[in-house]
């Protein structure tokens, strides 16, 4: 018999990390953009963005953050002690603009690759779920955004959630129509 716990047998088996490698890198100018923020404060954005889901650890936030300020991305706005405020530079900005206008297709790929992944994981049954979570996650974001887009946006939006509509719609009548025909 074994007296030890069923989380210590499968230790070995922990989870990967689930922010894919190099996406702080974006992330850290990106929340520059609006304000001045120091590495601590970074660390707590990111905790409240996650709902405390990741906290990236000082090992890897400061030599980032080093690293972005050597390329020229941010620079320091204020030092007091061992504490550097950071901002983002007229270079970081042009850069950031680069990435999001020039390569959004890229960067929508980019960030459906690892729940797609993810997925391969997952029994049919759980993938339900999973897949349930990312859309209801979707219209949360599309809820508290609404405030702040233009008619033009808004516009778009509608459109294109129409389109959804119409295809979930038809999958209910699939389900509704195979349900029917199984009972």
């Amino acid at each position: 018999m074994n007296d030890e716990p069923p989380d210590r047998e499968c230790e070995h088996l922990s989870m990967p990390q689930s922010i894919p490698r190099g996406l702080l890198r974006h992330i850290i100018p990106r929340l520059l953009r609006l304000q001045e923020m120091t590495g601590t404060d970074i660390m707590q954005r990111l905790h409240d963005l996650t709902d405390g889901a990741w906290d990236p650890s000082p090992g890897t936030i400061y030599p980032l953050l080093s690293s972005l300020e050597e390329e020229g991305t941010i620079e320091a706005a204020s030092t007091e002690g061992r504490s550097k405020t950071y901002r983002l530079t007229k270079e970081g900005q042009k850069q950031m603009v680069l990435i999001f206008k020039h390569r959004r297709g890229a960067v929508g790929e980019k960030t459906r690759l690892g729940p797609k992944l993810w997925e391969q994981l997952l029994e049919p049954e759980e993938r339900i779920s999973f897949h349930l979570l990312g859309m209801s996650h979707s219209i949360e974001s599309f809820e508290s955004m609404l405030d702040s887009l233009d008619t033009k946006k808004k516009q778009q939006l509608l459109r294109h959630l129409e389109e959804m509509a119409a295809r979930i719609s038809s999958l209910i009548d699939q389900l509704k129509h195979g349900a029917t025909e199984n009972v």
